[in-house]
């Protein structure tokens, strides 16, 4: 059912139907995001591991400028779904106004941090060969440049999501993954580019991709021309509920810095394993984000129509589908490790030390399924400080336990991949008691008062 906002209403109908008929391309969506990634990584890895562990170290820095741009990309999604469950579309226009102005903001200031202070960044883990600082130097240079299209076409999805419509961000996000396909093997190794090849493929195929979106939706989600300017008018809303998830992956970002730091004492080839099997892990991590997603825009659109008997039977319905998805997953990875990890590198010393990876990564996928499922749903109530807090803690605690494991306890560098699955474990567990405190306490005062 559309309104006349040209949203979709989530408000009303069965509630799987709904879920279903919004995550579906949401999760297409987000898987031709990690097809994207998970292809880079095949390519690159037939430079070598030391290539895959100068790009996979590079990446965490690009994450941080996404951690901090999560304040909008959160904000956005969760206040554009309200407004648009209340039936304020000029409202919601005005929230995703602003979020694109402060989103532009972020990308230049940590773009120009990136590339002026490259030596300082790398040489913190202290690489031993060239190669890898090399790798690491030209793949952050040039994806530093192309952030504004990757992180603007993420805005313009959370934006087209939280209005109920799903299947634009798919078409974009396909157009841009085949395009990716046919570029990266010309770049890389038909021209000789290398590394810089993968990252021009990447971000030639983002542009195209943002540019076609926006194209298409920018009177839709935010008015016209005229309604532009320098003033911001919703932009301490939008930080009030943005900042807690943000500041959650800017310290889960910080955490994954120290952890590769840890594990740099085991080699190229222990950074080029982990960072294979964050990839992999990445095809149930971009899935079960769509089905977050989804649900934070559900959650959002019946939380502002008041329709709190609807989420309960939401979250239900996505907890099946999270279970399901992890057990699938988790089974993949444990019993195929080896398999998978050759697909990406040849070196053994590396498929070996990924293969153990994998199988604590396939223990874990459960609860991770569990915990950002959770997380989206307590996010679309707007209450983002629980996950924050949550999810933080939980995080923090990776790097003394992953210290303790691999060095007290003489574990190695497999200390590092319990601690990583201890911690997922830890936050589904205290978000799923987040959530019912949350429904039974706060739900229920809200319809008292209603």
């Amino acid at each position: 059912m559309k309104s006349k906002t040209n949203s979709k209403d989530l408000t009303d109908g069965p509630v799987l139907k709904r879920i279903l008929a919004l995550s579906v391309p949401i999760i297409g969506a987000m898987f031709m995001q990690t097809a994207t990634n998970v292809v880079d990584i095949v390519w690159i890895g037939k430079l070598g591991s030391d290539a895959v562990a100068g790009v996979g170290t590079s990446t965490i820095f690009l994450q941080l400028v996404w951690a901090f741009a999560s304040i909008f990309l959160v904000s956005s999604g969760v206040l554009v779904s309200q407004a648009i469950g209340e039936n304020k579309n000029k409202k919601a226009k005005e929230y995703s106004r602003d979020s694109v102005k402060a989103l532009m903001l972020i990308i230049i200031l940590m773009g120009i941090i990136l590339q002026v202070y490259f030596d300082e960044i790398i040489g913190f883990f202290n690489f031993k060969k060239q190669v890898v600082i090399d790798s690491a130097y030209v793949y952050l240079s040039w994806m530093s440049i192309f952030l504004i299209f990757s992180l603007g076409t993420l805005l313009l999805t959370q934006i087209s999501n939280s209005r109920g419509d799903a299947k634009k961000p798919f078409l974009y996000f396909s157009i841009g993954v085949v395009i990716n396909l046919v570029l990266d093997p010309i770049f890389i190794f038909t021209f000789g580019w290398g590394v810089a090849g993968a990252a021009w493929a990447t971000g030639i195929a983002q542009f195209i991709a943002f540019a076609l979106f926006l194209r298409k939706s920018f009177r839709t989600f935010f008015g016209g021309l005229t309604q532009w300017g320098f003033r911001f008018i919703r932009i301490n809303e939008l930080i009030k509920v943005g900042l807690p998830t943000s500041l959650e992956r800017i310290i889960f970002t910080g955490v994954g810095i120290a952890i590769t730091k840890i594990i740099s004492d085991w080699g190229s080839d222990a950074i080029a394993a982990q960072k294979i099997g964050n990839q992999l892990e990445a095809i149930t991590f971009m899935c079960i984000s769509g089905l977050s997603s989804a649900m934070l825009s559900f959650t959002g659109q019946n939380y502002g129509a008041k329709k709190f008997d609807r989420i309960k039977k939401g979250y239900f319905y996505a907890m099946i589908i999270s279970l399901l998805l992890g057990v699938v997953t988790g089974l993949l990875f444990y019993h195929f490790d080896e398999e998978l990890m050759g697909v990406f590198v040849s070196e053994r010393n590396t498929i070996l030390i990924g293969a153990d990876y994998l199988e604590v990564l396939g223990v874990a996928q459960v609860s991770m399924c569990v915990e950002m499922v959770t997380t989206g749903i307590i996010n679309g109530l707007g209450r983002t400080k629980y996950p924050a807090v949550i999810n933080t803690s939980m995080t923090v605690i990776r790097v003394p336990l992953a210290f303790f494991l691999a060095n007290n306890m003489g574990m190695g560098v497999d200390g590092v991949w319990y601690a990583i699955g201890i911690s997922v474990f830890l936050r589904a567990l205290f978000l799923t008691v987040a959530y019912f405190y949350l429904t039974n306490k706060l739900l229920k005062s809200e319809v008292t008062v209603s």
